[in-house]
């Protein structure tokens, strides 16, 4: 790839061949490496040198994704947080994302629903146990291995819990009742937004509709969450329960962590999985992000921006056609493993 004056500054040791996407904070490149073979390369943007709000959010991604290690959040492989050599390569998941799964096929069978929202749950647990809030949870930030399983990731406006933070960040459709009033985010917060993620992967629709960032805002703080239950058949009460509880406008109503939501969950639907969350170590560990085709409003300080929110339009002109894995990974189905 022949670089410009302006083109991010490739790490040594990688070979960047396909640009994947582009985010606020970093454009992504399918590379390859001697050691790691292929892998997505995040790479900071240039012009968050003068940026600062920008720049932070990229140097706590690399931070906080090079920290966390567990099979349900993506893998880091390295990366550096600051300068000119700051970079982030992630292990390529290729099944893409939920957000496209759901694009593509629809409603899921229920079983499968239930097992990816389970395994979302299972990584969004891990991280709160290492005192780090996601703060952006959503389909289009939950990647698929080959296998199908999930995978959370992008931790691009995640924050370790130890910092305080009044940034509002987050996904209009996504994003908590009291996020929208101007309360920093919280271990419920994400539940809030786990259980969107959730009634979406369930019933195929979201809780709550919007053109607008105030029309969303004000679905959440005053709507109402409709039953699951008469938006698919064979959901039982037990499970619609979990995801209503989730959705509970006041905070304190909620579950009290992603742990009491796993338990929950797994009560309604019998068969446990997962061993629960354990503190990381010291070494390296996850992350990632592909292109996305859904319209998501990311919102920052309560103003909504560019509705394509981390692909930019030549991205999902391409992304639309042919999906990213079939065009930068070679050969394989049509479709995501599942």
């Amino acid at each position: 790839m022949a670089e410009r004056d302006d083109a991010p500054r490739t790490p040594i040791g990688y070979r960047p061949s396909h640009r994947l996407g582009a985010g606020r904070t970093a454009i992504v490149y399918l590379a390859e490496h001697d050691t790691f073979g292929r892998v997505a390369l995040k790479l900071p943007r240039p012009e968050l040198s003068e940026r600062p709000l920008l720049r932070r959010m990229f140097e706590n991604e690399v931070m906080i994704t090079l920290r966390l290690d567990h099979p349900s959040v993506v893998k880091a492989l390295a990366g550096h947080p600051t300068g000119e050599r700051a970079f982030l390569a992630l292990e390529i998941c290729p099944g893409g994302t939920l957000d496209q799964l759901l694009l593509e096929r629809g409603r899921l069978p229920l079983a499968k629903a239930v097992q990816l929202v389970e395994d979302v749950a299972v990584g969004l647990a891990y991280t709160h146990v290492a005192k780090v809030l996601h703060r952006d949870v959503k389909p289009a930030n939950v990647f698929l291995s080959d296998a199908g399983r999930a995978k959370l990731g992008d931790f691009g406006t995640g924050t370790f819990m130890a910092e305080e933070s009044g940034d509002r960040v987050g996904t209009a459709f996504y994003m908590a009742p009291e996020i929208f009033e101007g309360a920093p985010a919280s271990v419920r917060s994400d539940v809030y937004s786990l259980g969107v993620l959730a009634f979406e992967v369930l019933t195929g629709e979201r809780p709550f509709k919007g053109d607008t960032y105030d029309a969303l805002m004000h679905a959440h703080m005053t709507g109402l969450v409709r039953d699951p239950r008469s938006l698919r058949d064979g959901l039982s009460s037990d499970l619609a329960q979990v995801v209503r509880t989730a959705l509970v406008r006041l905070p304190e109503r909620r579950f009290a962590s992603v742990a009491a939501f796993l338990k929950a969950l797994r009560e309604a639907t019998p068969e446990g999985r997962e061993p629960e969350a354990q503190a990381p170590p010291d070494g390296r560990a996850q992350v990632g992000r592909s292109s996305r085709m859904r319209q998501d409003d990311r919102v920052a300080g309560g103003a909504p921006v560019d509705p394509s929110n981390d692909v930019d339009a030549e991205d999902a002109d391409e992304s639309a056609s042919v999906p990213w894995w079939r065009r930068f990974l070679g050969g394989g189905s049509d479709e995501p493993s599942s």
